[in-house]
């Protein structure tokens, strides 16, 4: 009787500890129903941060946008470039983006493995992307060193999704921690609120009853 006494309380002390390991979520900014937050991470300069919103439309408009990889520019923050390097599927693509940054901090870019999807058993549209290393640097560009990012995607009501996104990242180079964790809420929060202006310019109209 004891040793399932043991491994049950091992595991309790080691899912405590790993519930520790990171720091709660703190709000951060809210503008246009935007919420953005941010925590600390354990051996982690760089605080990983959520955004909560609803957006107007459905998951095939959404997922077009989303697969729209070349007018990133038109909506998210401070990309000057973006294009697709490789379809690997219907649901998973490389693409290739580069980001203005503000003097003296040098531009960033970074390469980015992407799934978008349908998770039919909880009823969700996910999204997946990971930086990945296996191309070249750009000269006179920064490589971000870890790009992290996760959406989940539901259908509340007709016309209208509700979106959490996280996203962990490293931006490279020799940016101070402080720096870059005070400015960062600042590009999720007119990325999503750019997003929800050009959802809501081609939202389709919904039938009453009818959920995407």
């Amino acid at each position: 009787m004891i040793k399932p006494f043991l491994f049950f309380a091992v595991f309790f002390l080691a899912l405590t500890a790993h519930s520790f390991a990171q720091s709660a979520w703190d709000l951060k900014k809210e503008d246009n129903g935007i919420l953005i937050y941010s925590r600390s991470v354990k051996d982690c300069k760089y605080k990983e941060l959520k955004a909560v919103f609803d957006l107007p439309g459905t998951y095939d408009q959404l997922r077009a946008i989303l697969n729209d990889v070349s007018n990133y520019k038109t909506w998210v923050y401070s990309t000057v470039s973006s294009h697709l390097v490789e379809r690997k599927s219907a649901t998973e693509m490389v693409y290739y983006a580069r980001v203005s940054a503000p003097w003296p901090v040098s531009n960033r870019d970074f390469y980015s493995d992407t799934r978008i999807w349908i998770d039919s058993a909880n009823h969700q549209m996910r999204l997946s992307s990971r930086s990945i290393d296996q191309f070249p640097p750009t000269e006179h560009i920064v490589r971000i060193s870890f790009l992290r990012s996760e959406w989940i995607i539901t259908a509340p009501s007709p016309g209208r999704l509700h979106v959490e996104y996280t996203l962990s990242w490293d931006p490279g180079g020799d940016i101070p921690a402080f720096l870059a964790n005070t400015f960062s809420p600042t590009g999720p929060l007119q990325s999503f609120s750019q997003l929800k202006r050009k959802m809501a310019l081609t939202a389709p109209p919904v039938a009453a009853g009818k959920i995407n």
